[in-house]
């Protein structure tokens, strides 16, 4: 072939691929500058957009501003020539969303990057599977991630610096000025400004960063790549201006302040309990300070308050029924063995072996009072039924899929949140049956 026969066909080969790519079987679209300038049919279906509007949208119809968020962060963060996956909503401006896995590439055309997304739909099962994951992981006020995610997270960099010798930073931060404000004005006012706040804080960070609500006014932050003073100073004089911006709430101009403080891995340790414990401590010396400043860790460590502990709070829990008040005994010891050994350096296969026995016994315990319930024929325990075998199918899948201890972090973690509810809810109302039926535990 030479070469005008050979450039003859590239030329007929990118009308081809052009055609191809327009009636492929997967939602394609391409963003440029942030802008959707190029979506083929499938993407016209599932968007309901007409061709012409192709490249005026800006994906502001399609997206829930977080996810627009995600999706801007995600473009540019990407190298050319990689791949990134996430999961996004939606919209479709009936009132219906739809969860999708968005996969997209980035390439240079000139100076301009030019994005490629290809989108696969899941079922409606998936949708709320990801829903329920998502109240499970996130703060439900700030859209942040929560206590939950934030130690799988800090785990996850834990085992990341094990391979890999990558330090990072924990910060914990603390509002100075928040109580007063929310005593005066109200709760309503005082959730406006936290959910202010927040979006302020994750604005601050880097999209490999974490960024969690503790609870109340605290907050806490994962700095990636972050070893020293030097490197973390910015961005904590950066957090600390922008909290101070006053914020409006319902016409009204409030501010407050932040008291942060912050411990490095490896420096500061190795461990959830060590980390936490020094930037707890380094954060309560901004606050002696004055605060709306941010103090290093010195390597002093507060004890873990409440509000950081690892430790089911379900002692006081007692219901009076010996076999079933025993059994939950042992399944707390069991979670506080493997949240201690999340918080240590056990090793994998020891948190594992953990893990399975946690499923033993509950295994064991729901089988104690299922068999009480048949004997003393207790009515109305459909629901405890449905709780029983849908906590033992999330902690079968989780547990054979996920052998590091980030993974086993979410299990028993998501285990101990079910735990507290289920024993004030459905297991009382099943003592009061089995009493009033005559049993007595023994």
């Amino acid at each position: 072939m030479n070469h005008k026969m050979f450039f003859d066909s590239l030329r007929e080969s990118a009308d081809f691929f052009r055609t191809m790519m327009h009636v492929a079987p997967l939602p394609m679209f391409i963003v440029a500058e942030g802008r959707c300038v190029y979506g083929n049919e499938k993407f016209h279906q599932l968007h309901d957009c007409k061709v012409v509007e192709c490249n005026s949208c800006g994906l502001e119809k399609m997206l829930h501003a977080r996810d627009k968020l995600i999706l801007e962060q995600t473009i540019t963060s990407l190298e050319p020539g990689e791949v990134a996956r996430v999961p996004l909503q939606l919209n479709h401006g009936d009132d219906r969303q739809s969860a999708v896995d968005l996969a997209i590439s980035c390439m240079t055309m000139g100076e301009k990057t030019v994005a490629l997304g290809v989108i696969n739909q899941r079922s409606e099962k998936e949708r709320i599977r990801r829903l329920m994951d998502q109240l499970a992981f996130h703060d439900t006020l700030t859209e942040l991630p929560n206590r939950v995610l934030l130690f799988d997270r800090i785990n996850q960099s834990l085992s990341r610096f094990n391979r890999e010798s990558t330090g990072f930073a924990i910060a914990i931060l603390d509002l100075d000025g928040f109580k007063l404000i929310n005593d005066a004005r109200g709760h309503a006012v005082g959730d406006m400004l936290l959910k202010a706040v927040g979006k302020r804080l994750a604005e601050c960070v880097r999209n490999v960063d974490t960024v969690s609500r503790l609870g109340g006014d605290e907050f806490a932050m994962i700095l990636q790549g972050v070893n020293n003073e030097n490197e973390a100073e910015a961005v904590l004089r950066k957090v600390i201006d922008e909290v101070a911006k006053p914020i409006a709430v319902d016409g009204v101009e409030l501010k407050v302040g932040v008291s942060v403080g912050i411990s490095f891995c490896p420096q500061d340790g190795a461990s959830i309990q060590e980390l936490l414990g020094r930037a707890d401590f380094a954060m309560y010396e901004a606050k002696r300070a004055g605060g709306s400043c941010y103090r290093i860790s010195t390597g002093q460590m507060a004890e873990l308050a409440s509000r950081h502990d690892l430790m089911p709070l379900i002692d006081s829990i007692k219901l009076g029924f010996d076999v079933i008040d025993e059994q939950h005994e042992e399944i707390v010891s069991c979670i506080r063995g493997i949240l201690r050994s999340l918080s240590g350096n056990e090793g994998e296969n020891g948190l594992r072996r953990r893990a399975e026995y946690l499923l033993q016994l509950t295994e064991e315990h729901f089988r104690t009072e299922e068999e009480l319930v048949l004997r003393y024929a207790v009515s109305g325990q459909e629901r405890h039924r449905f709780e029983h075998k849908d906590l033992l199918r999330q902690l079968h899948e989780l547990l054979p899929s996920n052998n590091e201890s980030h993974g086993l972090t979410l299990m028993t973690h998501s285990f101990k949140d079910w735990l507290i509810p289920h024993i004030q809810t459905t297991d009382t109302e099943l003592v009061v049956q089995l009493k009033a039926a005559g049993a007595t535990g023994r």
